[in-house]
């Protein structure tokens, strides 16, 4: 694959290539680490940001650390990939922080934004859904067609819309018709026209997401989707609840991302109204609650 502008791209890991299991992708900023960094006065912060001083969004870790793992008795390795709006320079901090965590991954795409800087594209500092299309596309490309596509992102920026255009391209959204969406999108034309170049050779008809979970970091209320795909929750014990219960990880799971959430100071009143509105909003059954209680 030729090189794309403006990314800085890992795979450690080749799948067998009739590997059709899940695949996790992971946004970082907001929904994994609570960081600050898609602007050009959180880049003149990074030489003072050390891996310890980064903190992991409650309940992040332990969720991380049993998808990674699986349902099973034993560890599935599922693959696990993060892609992040984090300038390049960060690498080696977030790096070392899911270090820290125990946080074991296969692949991390992040941004060069003082490339941008130079470029005179400092308005795409902030701008995601070019970028973020551009690296989802380059792991498809890298990935088996038959793979389970579950991306987590948040709503401070486009990730669910970015996710579900992901999937329309996978499926079959081509050329003029792709084109256009960019546009729409305003995405930069360097980032349109390697978008349209990464479609190219894509298989049709398959559109490999199975399902979007967007972290509501903003405190908005969730916006309705009409997309069934795309669910919203309001912390990780909600996240937790809605994957244990369609068996992608553990039920131990739950009580390990609920009790993270009790040590970061997450109240029993606020723990308690995220699961009265997981059974109501999200539709997780009674009996699945009491694991987090």
């Amino acid at each position: 694959m030729s090189e794309l502008s403006f990314l800085s791209r890992t795979n450690q890991r080749r799948l067998a290539p009739e590997y059709q299991g899940d695949l996790l992708l992971w946004d970082i900023d907001k929904t994994y680490l609570d960081t600050h960094f898609s602007s050009f006065r959180g880049l003149l912060r990074i030489p003072l940001e050390l891996a310890i001083d980064k903190e992991a969004i409650p309940g992040t870790v332990p969720l991380l650390r049993a998808l990674r793992r699986g349902p099973g008795t034993e560890s599935a390795l599922v693959p696990l990939y993060f892609v992040s709006g984090s300038p390049i320079q960060l690498r080696g901090t977030v790096e070392r922080k899911m270090t820290i965590d125990g946080v074991d991954f296969d692949g991390l795409t992040m941004k060069d934004q003082w490339g941008l800087v130079r470029a005179g594209r400092p308005r795409d500092i902030k701008a995601q859904v070019g970028y973020k299309l551009k690296a989802l596309l380059a792991y498809r490309k890298e990935l088996p067609d038959g793979a389970r596509w579950w991306l987590f992102g948040d709503d401070t920026e486009s990730d669910a819309q970015v996710f579900a255009l992901f999937g329309e391209v996978c499926r079959s959204l081509r050329g003029v018709s792709l084109e256009s969406e960019l546009r729409g999108h305003h995405v930069h034309p360097q980032d349109q026209r390697e978008i349209l170049s990464l479609s190219e050779g894509l298989p049709t008809g398959d559109d490999p997401v199975e399902g979007i979970f967007i972290h509501l970091a903003s405190g908005q209320e969730p916006a309705r989707s009409q997309d069934p795909r795309v669910i919203a929750t309001r912390s990780y014990v909600q996240t937790a609840l809605v994957l244990a219960q369609a068996g992608k990880i553990k039920k131990e799971a739950v009580a390990a991302v609920a009790k993270d959430l009790r040590r970061r100071q997450v109240s029993e009143a606020e723990l308690g109204a995220h699961l009265v509105d997981a059974e109501h909003r999200l539709n997780v059954a009674p009996e699945w609650l009491t694991l987090a209680r």
